[in-house]
């Protein structure tokens, strides 16, 4: 009897409970805060709340001088979900009106109109890789750069070497898939991504840039670490490539040093490159792993495609 009013209690105790709010539609339109003029190109308008992109149509913004219209090129979302970044053609040092329309995420519209100067600044901000896929239970690759790139500029390889297409799902995202089933990644393999040249655009270059996934869900890495030397000295940037038979990863160098994810203990070959100087050796996990590099050239892409 005891339990039956204990649990009586209990169910009358949750009924009485507090009840949550109805939920509030979103009435607010958004408001444009901040204009900032990014280079001779680029503006970059802040708003109070993120913005729906996707419902950005090419005219939905305007830009203005008492002369002619500046062209817009493309729009893009930045960094942030609350701005968005205007690609025009090359501005002058006058003012300009900007005006236009957006929508946030629940549809409210919002107008503005405001004055901007121009700037003749050319854009020679290097873009970077903000985003990207690492590590297990991965089946492709993705890059996010941090703005607007020239789609037509990217080079890149997939080590071991599988045959990828490129898929841009704006400017700055692009995704490599398999090009067919048969190149899809196999479980027991990690793979690299090595980003050999990619330009905004304005044709300001990406720095080298490499990373690994797998879709193995249970891998648990061991790393492989190794100097690299000239002249006693750490080798200021290069790049090593592990080889199997065939190159099966590789590594940006950093202040001298290189790593690689292994799956065993047995010894690699490898391959340093550095501005015109090389140097080849045996690696592994129980060793020092240092490798001596002299004059000479080898087209990485020789070693990896």
């Amino acid at each position: 009897m005891r339990k039956v009013v204990t649990l009586m209690l209990m169910l009358l105790i949750l009924s009485c409970g507090h009840k949550a709010a109805p939920l509030v539609k979103d009435r607010f339109s958004p408001r444009l805060q901040k204009i900032s003029v990014l280079n001779t190109r680029q503006v970059q308008l802040s708003f109070s709340e993120e913005i729906d992109t996707v419902a950005l149509a090419p005219d939905s913004i305007q830009i203005a001088s008492a002369r002619d219209t500046l062209k817009i090129v493309l729009s893009y979302p930045s960094l942030s979900a609350s701005e968005i970044v205007l690609v025009t053609a090359p501005m002058a040092a006058i003012e300009y009106e900007i005006s236009g329309h957006v929508y946030d995420k629940a549809e409210n519209k919002g107008s503005f109109k405001s004055n901007f100067q121009g700037s003749t600044t050319p854009d020679t901000i290097t873009p970077w890789v903000a985003s990207y896929s690492q590590g297990r239970n991965n089946h492709e690759f993705f890059l996010v750069f941090s703005e607007a790139m020239d789609t037509t500029s990217l080079a890149a390889s997939i080590i071991p070497t599988r045959e990828f297409i490129t898929i841009w799902q704006n400017y700055r995202h692009v995704r490599f898939i398999p090009a067919t089933g048969a190149e899809s990644l196999g479980y027991d393999t990690t793979y690299y991504l090595y980003l050999k040249n990619a330009s905004d655009i304005s044709g300001n270059p990406v720095m080298r840039f490499v990373t690994s996934i797998t879709p193995d869900t249970v891998y648990r890495p061991t790393i492989l670490r190794g100097q690299a030397l000239i002249n006693d000295a750490p080798v200021r940037a290069g790049i090593a490539v592990l080889v199997r038979e065939r190159a099966v990863a590789i590594s940006i160098i950093d202040n001298g040093t290189f790593s690689f994810e292994v799956r065993d203990s047995l010894p690699y070959d490898i391959q340093v490159l550095s501005n015109g100087y090389t140097g080849t050796g045996k690696v592994a996990l129980d060793s020092e792993n240092i490798i001596i590099l002299t004059e000479g050239q080898i087209d990485i892409d020789y070693l990896i495609d």
